[in-house]
């Protein structure tokens, strides 16, 4: 008998309510926390500033002082009661604690009750206290009351603990509401999740979707990789139109390949070796019928025992062109960033100063803006004839000021406008990297904050040079900084100095790297230019 499991929309909603109950418990045991402390908190804050207020009020202080006996403070302190929320009490007494002013008149006259009264008496603090009074348990606040340098008496203004607990109350009643109500929303969203859920699998189940997924073989064929399984006697099980597109193949059909020994199509595959050795080969350049790809293979087993083997495949140069191009990309964005920033804070500071009708500093900060931008476009313009170039230095010194570094271009710098067989996108990816290295060495310089900029072409090559007084790296990583996902840099992926490696590399040229800790380092790139195209 088929065993039964549950619906996917079924397991959706109770997972949904599961963590709806979970996460509306927590937030009633914060809230119920966060509301007990700041509620007492708000009372108390209440009445100790209400409580300031009137030990500050001259009339007060004055009829105190003279033992004032026709009600004038009681009158006072009424006016204030009538005046403000949830203060259930004022009483004004003199240093022997006798009332001058409360809520119940019979009562003023008489001696203040509860004995937490006493610390004001005596040393004259202002303090927060719960006691019982006359009205009952309340929280209240003491203020002495100073007249003419010398404590005449103190000020209590409190409000009863009962009506803070109904207050209490009342906003747990409210919290639980809105969790109710939440849960209730939840509830109903899980459910319209599921069901949509459900709707977009054009509703099928898990198992049905991968017995489908089995069945439509076909599928494969949009995958842009090259795919190619074998069995264990290396006949070909599965191949993809790709496979056939990537490697030039036009002589073999792919219905026509199942079944045929793969090393009769493919010579170099070396999927025969995997079914032989069952080890794994991950990103292995090879070369097959003139086109240089990365291949990963591994074998298929199952129980231990090999069943044949797989092989994945992508053209290189198409994979090292989209990297280089969304590399120089970034490159160039961050660039343009940088640039709009410093735009922005000099626009800034224009508004501010008209704004404060600051005419002439609007003037003169202008006048030395345009110097001090036309002495460095007019110098690296005259250095750098590539404008793509240019802008990307451009932005770099626009970066480098807003980390409160400098980049100091080399007045020996040349670089042409064209460079035979160089474009413009490797140099901006082989500056762009080394310069965002080197920002990163002088994080946490104080001082000799500057980074030493060199480019120089001739007829025969382009030589790059990248100067920082940083932090250096150590002589045993060195070999290590240009693999591929090695980084010191938190939240990096490793692939900056490992992609101008590459670069430098295929063009067949030299990088070097000299580097001392706490002195700094220098990377030195030499590209041949080759011929004119």
């Amino acid at each position: 008998m088929k065993k039964k499991t549950l619906k996917i929309e079924i397991k959706i909603m109770i997972l949904v309510i599961i963590m709806l109950v979970l996460s509306a418990l927590i937030m009633g045991i914060l809230a119920s926390s966060w509301i007990e402390k700041n509620l007492e908190k708000k009372v108390e804050d209440n009445i100790y500033n209400i409580a300031s207020f009137i030990a500050r009020d001259d009339d007060i202080n004055f009829a105190l002082s003279t033992e004032d006996k026709d009600d004038v403070i009681q009158s006072i302190v009424q006016n204030y009661l009538d005046a403000v929320d949830d203060i259930t009490f004022i009483v004004v007494a003199d240093m022997q604690g006798i009332r001058y002013s409360h809520p119940v008149e019979e009562r003023i006259g008489k001696k203040f009750v509860g004995g937490d009264e006493k610390r004001v008496i005596e040393t004259g603090e202002s303090y927060i206290s719960e006691s019982i009074g006359t009205l009952g348990r309340s929280l209240r606040a003491f203020v002495p009351i100073i007249y003419d340098g010398n404590q005449v008496g103190f000020v209590s203004v409190g409000t009863l603990t009962s009506s803070i607990d109904a207050t209490r109350s009342r906003t747990f009643d409210s919290l639980m509401m809105w969790i109710l109500f939440t849960l209730c929303i939840g509830m109903l969203g899980s459910f319209l999740i599921s069901e949509s859920i459900k709707k977009s699998l054009l509703g099928l189940e898990p198992e049905e979707i991968v017995k489908s997924f089995t069945e439509k073989a076909s599928m494969l064929d949009a995958i842009h990789e090259g795919i190619i399984s074998v069995n264990e006697l290396g006949e070909i099980t599965l191949v993809n139109n790709s496979a056939f597109n990537i490697l030039n193949i036009n002589d073999v059909d792919k219905e026509h390949a199942i079944g045929i020994v793969v090393n009769e199509i493919f010579p170099t595959s070396r999927l025969l070796n995997i079914i032989e050795t069952g080890s794994s080969e991950y990103d292995k350049e090879q070369i097959i019928n003139g086109r240089v790809i990365l291949t990963t293979r591994v074998p298929i087993i199952s129980k231990g025992k090999i069943l044949g083997a797989i092989a994945t495949f992508r053209d290189k140069t198409e994979i090292m062109t989209l990297a280089e191009e969304l590399t120089g990309v970034n490159q160039l964005v961050e660039a343009l960033r940088a640039n709009s920033h410093e735009f922005l804070n000099k626009i800034h500071v224009i508004l501010g100063l008209l704004q404060i009708k600051e005419y002439s500093e609007v003037e003169r900060y202008l006048k030395g803006v345009a110097m001090r931008q036309n002495s460095i476009t007019t110098s690296v313009v005259k250095m750098i004839k590539d404008p793509t170039i240019v802008g990307l230095l451009f932005g770099k010194i626009s970066r480098a000021s807003e980390l409160g570094v400098n980049i100091v271009i080399d007045k020996r710098s040349n670089l042409l406008k064209e460079h035979n067989n160089i474009d413009s996108s490797t140099l901006i990816k082989i500056i762009g990297n080394l310069i965002e290295n080197a920002f990163y060495a002088l994080r946490n310089n104080e001082v000799e904050k500057n980074i030493n900029f060199f480019i120089f072409e001739d007829e025969k090559e382009i030589f790059i040079e990248v100067e920082d007084r940083g932090i250096g790296i150590e002589e045993r990583n060195i070999h290590k900084i240009f693999n591929k996902g090695y980084t010191t840099k938190e939240g990096s992926n490793g692939v900056g100095l490992n992609l101008v490696k590459n670069i430098v590399d295929n063009h067949n040229g030299k990088i070097e790297v000299d580097s001392e800790i706490g002195v700094g380092t220098i990377f030195r790139v030499t590209l041949p230019k080759g011929e004119k195209l």
